[in-house]
């Protein structure tokens, strides 16, 4: 157990957490950043995509309504004109389908929004994300090791009992190549392991349709963009850059029928944009851009185009997550 998850909870335990909540021990605006709510249940995909099991995001949604003012992408402009208040906002990201048939049903219930961060390449095509199919090749793999070789430089477990080491491992290397060598990367694992690539038919059934969009849209919910492909677009040239920005807004827009100001960046690490890509934004017409690596935006400082964005893991204790949004200055 790190020593946030016993701070945590200690906090819930002596009530200073209840505490927290009641007093004003910060103003601003938190970012909850989802991907996908149900269970892993052994899936050969990504366990770490998953955020929270349903029952765990209905109690997140509702704690969240009665302890905090719940916003939309719409409220931004007004938001950084309030000298004080506890603002949240839900995200999510990708279009996983499990959005629709369990966090959708959820908020509405609870008359809550969320804004989902669409990456279009993956409703239109129907195809396997590069880290669901990185993990699909480890969990189903011939092979018991990758030997040393110029991509890993060292040799990678594929026992069973190392997979999922294993999986962080080459995901890490992917996100660090230079675009142009990532299908490379990919054959090259489909080969090492001996699993070959995942067929196209299995993802069919991962990803939303636009009609649960549109459905969705009809519902208060929002929509942002996040890309045609999921591409790291700081590894990438600034042509590739604009042509996923913009394809991505134009793409959304004409389905659903509204314009879209939101974007939040794939991955989004502080080295997964830069000047290039916050430059691509503002030309493509989003006003604002969501990062994903921790922290909370004051009221009197932001930055439209790097809004930061907590992630919410399905393996986090419930006390860290209150304590996440109680005191952000800590947890976040």
């Amino acid at each position: 157990m790190s020593k946030k998850e016993l701070l945590a909870k200690a906090l819930d335990w002596t009530g200073l957490n209840r505490l927290a909540r009641t007093t004003p021990l910060w103003n601003g605006l938190i970012v909850l950043n989802y991907h996908r709510v149900g269970e892993s249940n052994g899936s050969l995909f990504d366990h770490d995509l998953w955020s929270a099991s349903a029952e765990s995001f209905e109690q997140q949604v509702r704690f969240l309504g009665l302890n905090y003012d719940l916003i939309r992408i719409r409220d931004l402009d007004d938001l950084w004109n309030q000298r004080r208040g506890r603002y949240v906002l839900i995200t999510f990201d990708d279009g996983y389908r499990d959005n629709y048939e369990w966090a959708f049903p959820i908020l509405k219930a609870h008359n809550s929004s969320a804004t989902f961060f669409l990456t279009t390449g993956f409703l239109d095509e129907r195809k396997l994300a590069w880290w669901d199919e990185i993990s699909w090749m480890v969990r189903c793999a011939s092979q018991t090791v990758i030997p040393e070789n110029p991509w890993t430089e060292e040799s990678v477990s594929l026992k069973s009992n190392e997979v999922d080491r294993s999986i962080k491992t080459l995901l890490s290397v992917f996100k660090k190549l230079p675009g142009k060598k990532t299908e490379d990367y990919l054959n090259f694992l489909a080969e090492a392991t001996g699993s070959g690539r995942c067929p196209q038919d299995i993802a069919d059934q991962i990803w939303m349709t636009w009609d649960m969009v549109r459905e969705m849209r009809d519902a208060g919910m929002d929509f942002g963009g996040h890309t045609v492909n999921h591409p790291i677009l700081a590894n990438h040239p600034a042509e590739i850059q604009r042509h996923e920005i913009e394809t991505c807004k134009q793409r959304i827009e004409t389905e659903i029928g509204q314009s879209i100001s939101a974007f939040s960046y794939p991955v989004g690490g502080k080295d997964c944009f830069n000047e290039q890509t916050r430059a691509c934004l503002e030309q493509a017409g989003y006003r604002w851009g969501f990062s994903y690596y921790g922290g909370f935006s004051r009221l009197d400082s932001h930055d439209n185009l790097d809004i930061p964005r907590i992630a919410v893991e399905s393996e986090e204790p419930d006390e860290l997550f209150r304590a996440s949004v109680s005191v952000p200055q800590v947890f976040c």
